[in-house]
């Protein structure tokens, strides 16, 4: 989904409004079934409330959105932690240098830095990824090698709701120009993130000989049962290749699957 859609579950979570006539809340019923179309409103229940703070839940997104805070120089006095201050992550982000030219990442850790700096730092593709363990353990990837075709690559952890912030992350990729490549759970929620991105190049995957086997075994039934309702119009009508053909397999086999459990390969 878009920033203005996740901008909207929050606020319908929060404000419970009973009736909304907007044009994204009239998306929002027609794409996300949330809410029942009255002539030029959306009527909205309980039931309908649950629905959106679920969708934000599977999106790894707070509920609502916290205030903005402080510089931390702003802060009533001098101490270093002050709760009205600013967290001293606001505007990093997660990143690991793959080949990029003076930029070393040791095995198993990540670089923070301000968005802007990451943006500026020289690299021909950046690869988006879900979760910051499977960040670390990127070297282990070496499925990843046909997708990056020998580039320089930034690997950017996408954020979370209070630590290396999804805004930051999602500020780099918005005004970046480089390609994209996704590297997203085997689930509902990580297609639909992963269909989002602009400039999107590939989604990557395990080859499917060695994801498949994986997913059989692991019996992950839980990641496509919790998410499947919610992310189902958006992935019915997704037109990309790439994302239909996981779509397909993945409902086939009626689970998902971590990247943790990706295969790894020194």
């Amino acid at each position: 989904m878009t920033p203005e859609q996740y901008t909207f579950l929050r606020n319908l979570a929060a404000n419970r409004s009973a009736r909304l006539s907007s044009a994204i809340a009239m998306e929002m019923a027609r794409t996300q079934d949330l809410g029942r179309i009255r002539g030029r409103a959306v009527l909205y229940e309980e039931s309908d409330f649950l629905k959106a703070e679920t969708k934000l839940r599977n999106a790894g997104l707070a509920g609502v959105a916290p205030a903005p805070g402080r510089r931390r120089s702003e802060a009533d006095d001098a101490a270093s932690e002050k709760a009205a201050a600013a967290p001293v992550t606001e505007g990093l982000v997660a990143v690991v240098a793959l080949g990029i030219e003076g930029v070393k990442t040791p095995r198993g850790s990540f670089l923070a830095m301000c968005w802007r700096e990451a943006l500026a730092m020289s690299f021909e593709v950046l690869l988006v990824c879900e979760n910051l363990e499977s960040m670390q353990r990127i070297h282990r990837y070496r499925w990843l090698e046909p997708y990056l075709k020998g580039r320089s690559a930034l690997v950017l952890f996408r954020g979370a709701p209070d630590w290396f912030r999804i805004d930051a992350a999602r500020r780099l990729v918005e005004e970046d120009s480089r390609p994209v490549l996704a590297l997203f759970d085997f689930d509902p929620q990580g297609l639909v993130m992963a269909a989002s991105l602009p400039r999107r190049e590939a989604l990557c995957l395990p080859p499917w000989e060695e994801l498949e086997p994986i997913v059989r075994e692991r019996k992950r039934h839980d990641l496509y049962g919790a998410q499947e309702a919610g992310c189902r119009p958006t992935l019915n009508a997704c037109g990309d290749p790439e994302i239909a053909l996981a779509w397909g397999r993945m409902r086939l086999l009626t689970r998902g699957l971590n990247q943790e459990a990706f295969p790894e390969r020194e």
